[in-house]
Order: C-alpha cells, then sequence, then structure tokens
C-alpha cells in the first residue's frame, strides 16, 4: 500500500517533503539509465566474447560497481513511492494512532539504517580517498568513486524518512 498523498487531499507534504520526493525521483531517472547503460555494456561484452573472441577484462568490475550506484540512487525513490518491506500483516490492519506509530518506527528504523550507511560509506570514502585505494581488477578506478554512491543513496534516504516522519507527526501525511 502506498502511503502517497493524494492530490486534492486536505494535508499535503511539507515543502522539505516534495524536495526530497524531487530529488528521490531524480535519483530514481539516473538510477534506470544506469540500468540501461548497465545492459549495454553487458551486451556488448557478451558480442564481444562469443561473436568476436575478444573478452572484455572491465565490464564484470564496471558492472559490479555500477550495481551499487543502481540500488543506492533507487532507495530514496522506493521509500517515496511507498514500496520498501513491511509486514503487511501488521501495517495493512492497522488504524488511528496504531497506524501512525507503526508508521513511524518505519521511518525512524529506515533513517536509522540509512544513517548507519552513510557514516560507514563516509568512513570508506575518508579511508579510500586518503591512502589512494584502487581497485584491484582492470579499471583500477578510485575506490572512493563507487564507494561515494553510498553517501548519496544512505543521505537521501535518511533525511526522506525523517522528512515523512516529521509529516506524519505534523498531520501532513497519512501513514
Amino acid at each position: 500500500m502506498s502511503d502517497e498523498i493524494e492530490e486534492g487531499e486536505e494535508n499535503s507534504p511539507s515543502f522539505h517533503g516534495r524536495a526530497l520526493g524531487f530529488l528521490a525521483k531524480l535519483a530514481a531517472v539516473l538510477s534506470a539509465v544506469l540500468i540501461v547503460f548497465t545492459l549495454a555494456i553487458t551486451g556488448y561484452s557478451v558480442v564481444q566474447r562469443y561473436v568476436f573472441g575478444t573478452p572484455l577484462t572491465w565490464t564484470d568490475e564496471l558492472s559490479g560497481f555500477l550495481v551499487v550506484a543502481i540500488v543506492m540512487l533507487g532507495a530514496a525513490e522506493t521509500l517515496r513511492r511507498g514500496e520498501h518491506i513491511s509486514v503487511d500483516l501488521l501495517s495493512s490492519k492497522a488504524r488511528g494512532i496504531s497506524a501512525k506509530i507503526l508508521g513511524l518506527w518505519g521511518y525512524a528504523s529506515t533513517a536509522f539504517v540509512a544513517g548507519v550507511l552513510l557514516l560507514s560509506g563516509w568512513a570508506a570514502v575518508e579511508f579510500s580517498w586518503s591512502i589512494g585505494v584502487y581497485s584491484d581488477g582492470y579499471l583500477e578506478a578510485p575506490l572512493w568513486i563507487p564507494q561515494s554512491f553510498l553517501l548519496i543513496g544512505g543521505g537521501l534516504l535518511m533525511l526522506l524518512a525523517i522528512s515523512r516522519a516529521i509529516d506524519l507527526l505534523l498531520g501532513k501525511r497519512r501513514k
């Protein structure tokens, strides 16, 4: 069940909720573009290997980095659309104050996990940047680049979850 507010409802999301929702949509569009790009380079790699007999050595490593970016960029949009995992047995039957408490618990839990991702991502990026860590594959890419998607995705997810919790507390959101 989506917790989006329908147009024309009495309560509407706050400015910060709308702004973060826009950023989540933008990140999801970038995620979708990266999915298409990953599909294209994977297809190119398969053609090179099996048609021309010249395997590409860098596509597997790049695809792995892109999967991290795809997931982290899509996480906030999933929350915005109300499609994160929930215990439907509880959330579908809850009404009134129980629904509000469950909603707040869900947003707080999401913000906590996103905060952990953000902090661990920050530590990883800082470490990789400070000593110049590169991937050990054929790309030899600076690892802080793919790790930075933990910061972007985790930060956006955490801010959106906090915004949704505030809106729920202030009555600007159903559940």
